[in-house]
């Protein structure tokens, strides 16, 4: 009887996959899983592909001792294994068991020799095998019933190598591959070959003479360098070829007959996957036997559903009893005249209420009131009775908002871990309950399900916060931020549309005036947007020489063209093309169509997207507005109080990065350096280039700024060589002396390290962790990556709680001391307001001291303050 036995390659598929899938992965216990999980991709991939009637998997047992006897050298050069692959040999081998797929070692021989004997044993039986592997060796094994299934490109780009496909690609025959091997050795293993035989070398010799004896019978053939390197190496030929042949006859025990797959039992992969959270991987294994993953629905218990009078009352209930209500909203699939509006559900102690419309508002209006709840996102739920739009009437006051006492799920979830892509219901169910919502078939179903999963979430979230010392970090700092954010995105911006559309006029004029100019230097039109277009004109065209590659060809990105500009003149016009462009599509033409129904620009800002604690912004992005530029300042002079009579100030944390890293390290001279009160960057410069501070130029301040930063930033002497356009041994040894002037720094930085390193997460002085596990990456890049945002989160992370204490306290004392004025933008570590003229030096003087207050550091904590017409002039 045919039969088709697959035989994996298991240290030649964990390595591959183990580079191929870089993202950080781990089981509950720390366990790196990322290996195993690209692995189960590529042999499911393939069993899918190949439909085998038989798995075995081989793996090396120790070092070979037959070629390491023959050859001392063999392997000697490869590093040791990483540590993050190693651990994870025994968990593949305990999957694939479960999988019933027999696993196979000898201690002394490699997997390769497995493979060629297994290969060897289903010829005799007449039996189809696929060798799987990524090692070129095996092509020695190809024949009409044996082929070589080779990993090409990532873990899932596969090709099937029988003897034909072989012959093609290397022009020998499998007879002949381990003569080709012998001549031309591999450099990977250290088998040294004949010097001087390349690839189409010992093809040319082979297809000659046939084989390495023939050659050598031949050698007199042969001239020159290549006759005389032939004859001084034929031991070492021979030798290299003994090497590199796969051995067909080891003695292990394997019942070729009897294998067959799938054959193993769906409750044995389920709970060895399981213990690895490998659910994707587990769901392909499955379905191979027809068979569905376990259901990893929460059993959740949903209580009785009250509607009309009966459920308000029993939200009444709730309220007065202060339960802690799971509030939940489902919007309408599709918005139609007919619509009642959007589904609520109010999950209590003893019953769950479900309202549509206006009725649900109004529950929900009573609860942010007078009641405890909690929401997968507080905000979006308060913008439902407290629109961000004021032409649209609200159901609650500002005041009522700010003392809402809603748990946000979301944001509990972000501080948790900010290193996620998003808060959902079923990503959290995922992380803190191990299973997932179930499933719904009405709006009603599915708003009582989540309502009620909140309840649970916020219990699960609660403990997970409180054991990872990170509950300080989002109930005094985090939560309270939600209803100020709502209140700051209902106050909302306004802009001079007049204005704005003068300096869209301006935008086309320069964009026209570019495009002109560009076409008149390229000679010839083309889209000025298309990268592969303006490679052709640069590169092609003016012949100018390209600096970089990527996939698509080569780079025309904004360093590259920054560096063409100094030999020719369309880059730097390009770049201002790119400038104008960008800010007149994104600002100048998109703001007056994102103008609500008041006349004001509403943003979003959102706590729970960057990884580092600080807030953004969309819809519009305003935290984007460039500043360095005239036409981006152009941009800010277009926002203007909210009504007649007022002013914008604005207040801005001076230096507070470097302040912070002054804190942090306690270095001596950085602390004197602020407490001095004199420019630090001139300080800087002044202890880093050894001159008084009267003698330092501005070059040299400029170049002390940014070092400066550069450091906060955890940046490197090829980073600064490119921020200052100066040599890297320059910008090395400028960070050298930096160090040399603040020790205490360097100490600090390289304890932060090797703190996260041990810790897995580093931290702010008020306690907000970020997870990061490139600190343990093998990859040099992200590895690097991992020790920058090590070194920086302390600092940024900080700023970021420090701001958004001060837009807690801020935003109280507006409430509680009757200011008039409003905050209207936070912009990183500057806070924007509208204020009547006769309250500014009022606001001005509370802002400032709430700002400089909120913390107590080794160093001054400083907010500049200042005021004006537009938000341009109020800098």
């Amino acid at each position: 009887m045919s039969k088709k036995i697959a035989v994996i390659d298991g240290n030649s598929l964990m390595h591959r996959a183990y580079h191929a899938v870089q993202t950080p992965m781990t089981a509950k216990d720390g366990t790196p899983t990322n290996a195993v999980f690209g692995f189960l991709t590529m042999l499911c991939k393939f069993i899918e592909m190949a439909s085998p009637d038989a798995v075995v998997c081989a793996f090396d047992a120790g070092k070979p001792v037959h070629r390491i006897e023959a050859m001392a050298q063999y392997k000697a050069q490869r590093p040791p294994m990483d540590e993050e692959l190693h651990v994870q040999f025994p968990v593949i081998q305990e999957l694939l068991e479960s999988m019933a797929i027999p696993v196979v070692k000898v201690p002394g021989w490699e997997g390769d020799d497995i493979l060629g004997t297994i290969a060897a044993r289903d010829e005799a039986l007449g039996y189809e095998t696929l060798l799987v592997t990524g090692d070129k060796d095996a092509y020695q094994l190809a024949s009409e019933l044996t082929r070589i299934v080779t990993t090409k490109k990532g873990i899932t780009d596969v090709t099937i190598n029988g003897p034909a496909e072989v012959e093609e690609r290397y022009g020998v025959t499998p007879a002949q591959f381990i003569d080709y091997l012998g001549l031309m050795g591999d450099s990977s293993d250290n088998i040294p070959g004949v010097p001087g035989i390349g690839p189409k070398t010992a093809t040319k010799l082979l297809q000659t003479y046939g084989s390495m004896e023939g050659i050598y019978e031949h050698v007199g053939e042969l001239k020159g360098k290549q006759k005389e390197n032939i004859e001084n190496n034929r031991e070492t030929a021979f030798l290299s070829r003994e090497i590199a042949t796969i051995v067909t006859d080891l003695d292990f025990p394997l019942d070729l007959e009897a294998v067959s797959f799938p054959a193993f039992d769906a409750a044995d992969v389920e709970e060895a996957f399981g213990k690895y959270q490998l659910a994707s991987p587990l769901a392909r294994v499955l379905a191979m036997i027809d068979a569905e993953p376990p259901s990893r629905e929460a059993k959740l218990e949903v209580a009785p559903v009250l509607e009309g009078d009966a459920g308000a009352a029993e939200v009444a209930r709730a309220v007065k009893a202060g339960e802690t209500i799971g509030v939940a909203f489902v919007d309408p699939e599709q918005v139609s005249l007919f619509d009642e509006g959007a589904t609520g559900a109010f999950a209590t102690d003893e019953a769950t209420v479900v309202a549509v419309g206006d009725d649900a508002l109004a529950l929900l209006a009573q609860v942010v009131r007078e009641g405890s709840f909690v929401a997968l996102d507080v905000k979006a739920e308060l913008h439902r009775v407290y629109p961000a739009d004021t032409a649209e009437p609200a159901l609650v006051s500002d005041g009522e908002v700010l003392s809402a006492d809603g748990f946000d799920l979301s944001v509990a979830g972000y501080v948790l871990n900010s290193s996620l892509s998003a808060y959902t219901y079923d990503s959290l169910m995922e992380a803190l309950a191990a299973s997932t919502l179930p499933e719904a078939e009405t709006d009603a179903e599915r708003a009582t399900i989540r309502a009620t999963a909140a309840r649970l979430l916020k219990g699960l979230l609660e403990e997970a916060l409180k054991k990872d010392g990170s509950w300080d970090a989002y109930a005094d700092i985090d939560l309270p931020l939600v209803g100020v954010l709502a209140v700051m995105e209902r106050v909302g911006a306004a802009i001079d549309a007049e204005r704005l559309e003068a300096l869209g006029r301006e935008a086309q004029a320069e964009v026209d005036g570019l495009t002109a100019q560009i076409y008149e230097l390229a000679g010839e039109p083309f889209n000025l947007s298309s990268p592969k277009q303006l490679a052709h004109i640069l590169f092609e065209v003016l012949e100018l020489p390209p600096v970089k590659k990527n996939q698509r060809g080569y780079s025309t990105d904004a360093k590259v063209l920054t560096e063409l500009s100094a030999i020719h003149p369309l880059p730097d016009l390009i770049l201002r093309y790119r400038e104008f462009s960008k800010i007149k599509n994104t600002y100048i033409d998109a703001l007056p169509r994102m103008r609500a129904a008041d006349g004001r620009v509403h943003t979003q800002f959102n706590e729970t997207v960057t990884t580092t604690g600080r807030l953004s912004s969309s819809d519009p992005n305003l935290q984007n507005i460039p500043v360095r530029t005239e036409f981006g300042r152009q941009i800010r002079s277009c926002f203007v109080p909210l009504r007649t009579g007022e002013l914008f100030l604005s207040a801005d944390y001076s230096q507070i990065e470097l302040r912070l890293l002054a804190h942090l390290s306690g270095d001596e001279h950085l602390v004197a350096a602020f407490n001095s009160g004199a420019d630090f960057h001139a300080s800087t410069a002044s202890r880093v280039f050894g001159l008084p501070v009267e003698a330092v130029t501005p070059e040299l301040r400029s170049r002390a700024k940014a070092v400066n930063f550069g450091i906060v930033y955890g940046q490197q002497a090829f980073g600064l060589s490119q921020t200052l356009d100066i040599p890297v041994a320059e910008a090395r040894e400028m960070i050298d002396r930096y160090f040399e002037a603040y020790p205490g720094v360097r100490t600090y930085l390289d304890e932060t390290v090797a703190e996260a390193r041990e810790r897995g997460f580093a931290e702010t002085m008020l306690g907000r962790k970020r997870h990061i596990p490139e600190l343990k990456s093998s990859n040099g890049q992200q590895r690097a990556f991992g020790e920058r945002t090590a070194m920086n989160h302390p600092m940024q992370g900080s700023a970021a709680d420090i701001i958004k204490m001060a837009m807690n306290e801020v935003q109280r004392r507006l409430l509680a001391e009757d200011f008039e004025a409003q905050l209207m933008i936070q912009v990183h570590d500057e806070l924007d307001f509208s204020v009547p003229a006769g309250e500014v030096e009022r606001l001005a003087a509370m802002v400032k001291e709430v700002m400089e207050g909120v913390v107590s550091l080794k160093v001054p904590l400083i907010a500049d303050v200042s005021w004006g017409p537009t938000w341009a002039e109020a800098h």
